[in-house]
C-alpha cells in the first residue's frame, strides 16, 4: 500500500507542476503583433487636401536572428536581442507617387515624380524606467536614400501601461540633402510653363519636424485597437516652395486607427 500510495502521490505532483507549467506558458505575453487599418494623410507631401491610405502595424520576434517593425510604409530589420537596449539595422520604405492621383489642379500639370524605394539605416537606444516603473524613453536616428536623402533624429516616450491602456509620444526632425528638396520641391522652367507657379529651386537643409501620439487598448489578451493621430510641419526651403506655399500647405494632419492581433 505505501508503495501504492507513493506512486500515486508522485503523479499526483508530477501533474500539478505539469499544470503549473502549463498556465504559465499559457500566460506568457504574445512576443508578436500584426495590425491593419487605415490613416488620412496629405496625398503629397505639403498638400493641403487628404488621402486615406493602408495603416500597417507589426512586430515579429525572430529569437537571435533579432526582429522585424513594420509601421506604415517603413520596415526595420532589427538584427539585436529582445533585451539588448540597442536597436539597429536596415530600414527600406515605400514613397508614394506624386502624379494625376493628387487633387490639386495645378499640381496634377507638374512632370509626374514616380513613386520610389527608400533604403537605409537606423539605430536606437532606449532607457527603461525613466519616469515611473515600465515606461521607456528612446531615442534614435534614421537615415533613407531614394531620390534624394533624407536624415531624421526621433524621441519616443512609452508610457507604462494602465490596465487595457498605454500611450506614447513622438517628437522628430528630418534634414534632406539637395536632390531630395530639388524632386520634390522645385520648379524649373518646364514646371513653371505647365503649371503657371514661379520658377523655384529649394536646396538641402532642415525639411520638417513631427508630433505624434500614439495609444492602445486590449479588447482581449489577443486583440487591441490602436489609434494614431500626428502633426507636422515644413520648414525652410520646402515651406517656402510655391508648391506648397501656393497651392498646398506647410502644416498637416494625419489621424489613423488599426486593429492589432497578437500571437
Amino acid at each position: 500500500m505505501s508503495v501504492l500510495a507513493n506512486a500515486s502521490r508522485g503523479l499526483l505532483l508530477s501533474l500539478a507542476l505539469a499544470a503549473a507549467s502549463g498556465t504559465a506558458l499559457a500566460q506568457e505575453p504574445p512576443r508578436n503583433v500584426l495590425g491593419l487599418g487605415a490613416i488620412s494623410v496629405p496625398d503629397f507631401e505639403g498638400s493641403a487636401d487628404s488621402a486615406v491610405r493602408p495603416l500597417l502595424l507589426g512586430r515579429l520576434d525572430l529569437g537571435s536572428y533579432g526582429s522585424l517593425r513594420l509601421a506604415g510604409g517603413s520596415v526595420q530589420y532589427n538584427v539585436m536581442g529582445p533585451k539588448s537596449p540597442w536597436a539597429l539595422g536596415p530600414v527600406v520604405s515605400m514613397r508614394p507617387a506624386r502624379d494625376d492621383g493628387v487633387d490639386d489642379v495645378v499640381v496634377r500639370k507638374l512632370r509626374k515624380v514616380d513613386g520610389t524605394a527608400e533604403a537605409g539605416f537606423f539605430v536606437e537606444y532606449g532607457f527603461m524606467d525613466t519616469l515611473s516603473a515600465g515606461d521607456r524613453l528612446s531615442v534614435g536616428l534614421e537615415a533613407r536614400g531614394g531620390k534624394g536623402t533624407q536624415v531624421t533624429w526621433s524621441a519616443r516616450y512609452q508610457g507604462a501601461k494602465m490596465g487595457a491602456f498605454q500611450y506614447s509620444f513622438d517628437l522628430s526632425s528630418t534634414h534632406a540633402n539637395d536632390k531630395y528638396m530639388d524632386t520634390y520641391f522645385s520648379v524649373d522652367a518646364d514646371n513653371s510653363q505647365r503649371s503657371g507657379l514661379p520658377i523655384y529651386k529649394a536646396g538641402g537643409g532642415m525639411k520638417s519636424t513631427s508630433l505624434g501620439l500614439t495609444g492602445s487598448y486590449d479588447l482581449s489578451r489577443q486583440w487591441a485597437l490602436i489609434g494614431r493621430a500626428s502633426v507636422s510641419r515644413l520648414a525652410g526651403d520646402a515651406a517656402d516652395s510655391p508648391i506648397v506655399r501656393l497651392r498646398g500647405d506647410n502644416s498637416a494632419n494625419s489621424i489613423g486607427i488599426a486593429v492589432a492581433y497578437r500571437f
